[in-house]
C-alpha cells in the first residue's frame, strides 16, 4: 500500500501538476510586476499615502482624543501638516544642495578633465569636449526654452503628485473610523485583530525606519563635516547636508555622498589627499553601516541586507527615484503582511534576518 502511495506521488501526473503550479507562480509574479509598473500613477500615491498615514497615526489619535468630537478632524489635519513640514525641509535641502553641486560641477569640470588627462593611465572620456566652434553653441535660445519647459513640467508633475498624496492621506486619516467599523463588520474574530496588528506593526516599523535613517544621516553628516574640516576641504557643510539627505536611499546614497567630496578634493588638491579623504569617508560609512546602524535599527526592522539591496534595485526599476525612497518601507509592508499568514511565513522569513519561525512571530508584532 505504501508503495502504491509512493508511486502516486511520483507519477507523471503528479510531476506535471507540480510543474504547472510552478509555471503559474512564475506567470503570476510576472503579471504582478507588470501591473505594478503599468499602474504606477495610481498605486504609488495610494501606497505612499497609506504608509504616511500609518506613520503619523499615533499623533493623529493623540490630538483627536483631546478634542471634542466635532473637532476630531484636527488630528488628521495635524498629521498631514507634520508631513508637509518634513517634505518642505527635505525639498528645501535638496534644492539648495542641488544648486550648489551644479554650480560646483560647472566650475571644476574643466579642471577635472585636465586632471584626468595627466593621470599615468588612460581613463574613459566621461567629459564632453564641448560644442564644436564651427557649429552653433548648445546654449541657444531654443535649448534654454526647452530646458525650462522640461524643468517646469517636472516641477508641476512632482507638485501635483505630492498634493494628491497629501489629499489621499487626509481622507484616509479622516475616514479611518468608518473603515475600522467596516473591517470589523466584514472580518470577524481573529481576522479583525490581525489587520489591526498589521497596521500598527507597519506604522511602527515605518516610523523606526524614518527616524533611524534621519539619525544615522545626521551622525554621518556631522562626522563627514568634522573630518573634511580637518583637511581644510571647502564646502564641508554642503557635503554633510548631502550625506543627511542621501542617507534615505539605502546603500547607493552613502556611495554618492562619499564620492562627490572625494572627486572635489581630487580636482582642487592632489590625488594623494583625495585618496586619504576617500579612505576616511569610507571608514566612517562602514563604521556607521556595520556597527551603529544594526544597533539602532535592531529588531524593529530586521530586513536582510541582501534583501534591502535587491529591493532597492527592484523598486527603483519599477518606480524610479520614488521607488528608491520607498524600497525599504514597501519591503517591510510586504514582509509584515506575509508574516501574519501561515502560508506565506516561509517567504517572510527569507526576507528578514531571523533564523526561525518563532523569531519571525516576535518580529511581526508592533514594538
Amino acid at each position: 500500500m505504501a508503495r502504491d502511495t509512493d508511486r502516486s506521488t511520483t507519477s507523471p501526473d503528479a510531476a506535471a501538476d507540480r510543474l504547472r503550479n510552478r509555471l503559474l507562480y512564475v506567470i503570476a509574479a510576472a503579471a504582478l510586476i507588470w501591473l505594478l509598473r503599468e499602474t504606477y500613477t495610481v498605486l504609488m500615491p495610494i501606497t505612499t499615502a497609506l504608509l504616511l498615514a500609518l506613520g503619523v497615526w499615533p499623533l493623529v489619535v493623540s490630538i483627536r482624543d483631546r478634542m471634542p468630537r466635532r473637532l476630531g478632524w484636527l488630528g488628521a489635519l495635524a498629521g498631514v501638516l507634520s508631513v508637509v513640514g518634513i517634505l518642505a525641509i527635505f525639498f528645501a535641502g535638496i534644492g539648495y544642495a542641488g544648486r550648489r553641486v551644479y554650480s560646483l560641477a560647472l566650475e571644476v569640470g574643466p579642471l577635472l578633465r585636465e586632471r584626468l588627462d595627466h593621470l599615468p593611465f588612460d581613463m574613459p572620456d566621461i567629459i564632453a569636449d564641448g560644442p564644436d566652434p564651427n557649429h552653433q553653441a548648445l546654449a541657444t535660445g531654443g535649448d534654454i526654452a526647452s530646458s525650462a519647459l522640461t524643468v517646469l513640467n517636472i516641477t508641476a508633475t512632482t507638485a501635483g503628485t505630492i498634493i494628491l498624496i497629501l489629499f489621499l492621506m487626509l481622507l484616509m486619516l479622516t475616514e479611518a473610523g468608518n473603515w475600522n467599523a467596516k473591517v470589523r463588520s466584514l472580518v470577524k474574530g481573529d481576522g479583525d485583530t490581525r489587520w489591526h496588528v498589521i497596521a500598527r506593526s507597519v506604522g511602527s516599523k515605518f516610523r523606526a525606519y524614518f527616524t533611524t535613517r534621519l539619525l544615522l544621516g545626521v551622525i554621518s553628516g556631522a562626522l563627514y563635516v568634522g573630518f573634511l574640516l580637518l583637511f581644510g576641504v571647502e564646502y564641508a557643510v554642503l557635503w554633510g547636508l548631502l550625506t543627511v539627505l542621501l542617507n534615505f536611499i539605502p546603500n547607493v546614497g552613502s556611495i554618492i555622498s562619499g564620492t562627490l567630496p572625494t572627486i572635489y578634493v581630487f580636482v582642487t588638491r592632489d590625488i594623494g589627499t583625495a585618496l586619504i579623504i576617500g579612505a576616511g569617508l569610507l571608514v566612517i560609512e562602514q563604521t556607521i553601516g556595520n556597527f551603529v546602524d544594526p544597533k539602532l535599527m535592531g529588531r524593529r526592522l530586521a530586513i536582510s541586507p541582501l534583501v534591502v539591496l535587491v529591493a532597492l534595485v527592484f523598486w527603483t526599476l519599477l518606480w524610479g527615484f520614488v521607488g528608491a525612497l520607498l524600497a525599504v518601507p514597501l519591503t517591510v509592508l510586504v514582509t509584515v503582511v506575509m508574516a501574519h499568514f501561515e502560508r506565506f511565513k516561509p517567504a517572510a522569513l527569507l526576507l528578514t534576518d531571523r533564523e526561525d519561525i518563532d523569531a519571525l512571530d516576535d518580529y511581526r508584532t508592533p514594538d
